[in-house]
Formats: C-alpha cells, structure tokens, sequence
C-alpha cells in the first residue's frame, strides 16, 4: 500500500465536506445493501453470546502458539516455504468449513521477471445472489536485510479472517437467507517488487478484479451447473472489506472511502456497544477524521474502479513496524487482535443477520 495525504486548510475542509456529503448520498442512491444499519441488528444478549465464544476460541489467534496465526508468521515471499504454508492453510481451514474453493492462477510481468501468481477464493453458498466478501493479502514484501515477514502486513488479517470463518462456522450453517453470502479472498502480490507504481503493486488485485468483470468464479458456475448463462462475478460483489495492517498497539481506523461512509459509522456505533459492555478495551475507529480525508492505494482499486463498494480497513498513521524487519510476532499486541477479531465477528454475524 502507498500513503498519500491530502493537504486540506480549515475552509477548504469546510467546503470540502459539504460537497463530500452530497456525493455520498448521491453513491448511497443506486447502492442499495443488504442491511445498511446492522449496528444494532444483534440485541444485548447476542452480542454477549459472540463475546464469550471469541474468549473461548481466542487460543486461534495466539501469537506464539495460535493455530490460526502462529502458523502464518513466517516470510511469505512468493514461492516461499512460508507462501506455500500459509495456501496450504487458508485452503485446508477454509475447506474443511464447508467453503468452495478456487484458485485464480496467473503469470505476470514484474522488475523481477515473469512470475507465477495465487489468489485464492473462498465462498460459502456460491450459488447465493450476492457476496459480503472480505479481503487481504497473503504474501509479505521482499526486504533487503534479512528475511520480512509482516505480522501486521498482513499475516494478522489473514488469520482474523480464517478466525471469523471458523468461529462463525455454526452460526452460517445455519443460516436460512441464501440471498447473500460470505466469500473471502486472499490476493497475490500486493507488495511491490521495486519501487510502489500502477504496474508493480497489487498484481493479485488487478487480475481477479479484471476476470471477474467479465466473468463468473469458478466456484459459482459449479454450483449453478443448470444455468446456461452466468453474470460476471464482480455483478454478486454488494460489498468488499479489505484488511491490512492490523495488530499493532496504535491501531486507528479512519474512514477512507466516502460512498462506504455510512456503513463505517455503523461499524464504529457497533464497536461502542462492545466496548461499552466492555467486551473490548478501547476504541480504534477513528470517527474525528473525515471520510475520504486521505488516501490509501492498495488492493481495493482495481474494485473501486470498477464501482465496487470497499470498506477500507487499514490503520493511520501506518505502524511504526511498517516495511521494516521489526514487522515481526514481537510487534503484535494480542489484546489489539482479540478487539479486532470480536469487532470484525460482530459485524460479519451482524451484517448478515446471523441467528446468534
């Protein structure tokens, strides 16, 4: 991902905003989701119930022993051990719930050569009309120096999200509106090879974004196997959550994207109730900054570009960790991820009406 502030004074913030506003109610206009005002969709009781559950199974996230994150705490550099470790484990978790499995393989031109590629895409009920999909990518940065393996960046979303699959398991499969589903994807490639520009970054991102603007996932088109014509998948995408940077002690998320604004400040009123009833130890939407007021480059563009909804989930300022070879387990704070992992749980049961 690529940092760029924009530099606004008070009055051109004023106005800035106003204008702001406007465009948002036009985007909120002709999208239309699912359940716009899920913050308090789940009563007092449910949010109870998911608090207790993720104190039982937080051992998953575990920074030293975790069977979700330990595992993906190795140099991912494509081709890797570690790379290949961590497929093998978001294809053998993600599978064994249930999930539909596909691999979006590509060779692509880099600084380095022609290199081999992976997305990976998860989906629950591929034969549902819509997808809540969520997001990060797998692979870690090649960093002169030493071997980089980026906890924050972004081994801790991956695992957060292989933690939302398996501990909302039960709960999913029970689920009886197969109007929209969960699917979750796993890009290639985000990190540059050289120097961060439009053609060395977010390779993964750009492919997947293209093929699915044209054409179904594979996993939809075997479960719709009677249908003689299928819609772009990209068609299925009500809204994508993208995570990154994640788990570091000085996490704050502000909202990035304005025609998500809304659906942030729902999020933020769900993560006041938690901490409210003091499931969670502090706050981490960052509500003060504007939505829209900076810009992040990362796997979401190549969506956004094509009028996908995205909601950015990506700290500012980034951790001091950022790129460096302290991005290590020792840079985590586990109570930071716990938080994190109950939030982004809560949303998923409560964005998709989930029986709690």
């Amino acid at each position: 991902m690529n940092l760029n502030w924009l530099s606004l004074q008070l009055l051109a913030l004023t106005l800035w905003a106003v204008v702001a506003q406007a465009t948002l109610q036009d985007e909120l206009r002709v999208r239309a989701f699912s359940n716009p005002h899920f913050a308090n969709v789940l009563n007092d009781n449910q949010l109870k119930r998911l608090a207790s559950t993720a104190r039982k199974e937080s051992s998953w996230l575990d920074i030293k022993k975790g069977e979700l994150l330990s595992p993906v705490l190795v140099p991912r550099q494509i081709g890797s051990p570690g790379y290949r470790a961590t497929q093998d484990l978001i294809v053998t978790t993600l599978g064994q719930l249930g999930y539909a499995i596909s691999w979006d393989n590509f060779t692509t031109a880099t600084p380095m050569g022609d290199i081999k590629m992976s997305n990976i895409i998860a989906t629950k009920n591929p034969s549902a009309a819509k997808r809540l999909v969520l997001a990060a990518h797998y692979e870690s940065k090649i960093v002169p120096g030493g071997e980089f393996i980026g906890a924050t960046d972004s081994a801790v979303p991956v695992a957060m999200i292989l933690d939302i699959a398996k501990g909302l398991a039960g709960l999913i499969d029970k689920q009886t509106d197969s109007d929209i589903s969960l699917q979750m994807v796993f890009f290639d490639g985000e990190e540059a090879f050289e120097k961060w520009t439009s053609t060395d970054s977010i390779y993964g991102a750009r492919h997947l974004a293209e093929f699915w603007e044209h054409n179904p996932d594979p996993a939809t088109v075997a479960a719709l196997s009677g249908a003689t014509e299928h819609r772009p998948e990209l068609e299925r995408v009500e809204l994508m959550v993208l995570m990154d940077l994640i788990g570091a002690p000085d996490n704050m998320f502000p909202a990035l994207q304005i025609p998500t604004a809304d659906l942030f400040t729902q999020l933020s009123e769900l993560e006041k109730r938690l901490h409210g009833a003091e499931y969670t130890s502090r706050l981490y939407m960052n509500t003060a900054m504007p939505p829209g007021a900076a810009s992040v480059e990362d796997d979401h563009l190549p969506f956004v570009e094509r009028d996908i909804p995205v909601l950015h989930l990506i700290p500012m300022p980034f951790p001091k960790v950022w790129h460096k070879l302290s991005d290590n387990a020792e840079a985590l704070d586990a109570t930071v991820i716990a938080d994190m992992s109950l939030i982004m749980r809560s949303f998923v049961a409560s964005y998709l009406r989930l029986h709690v």
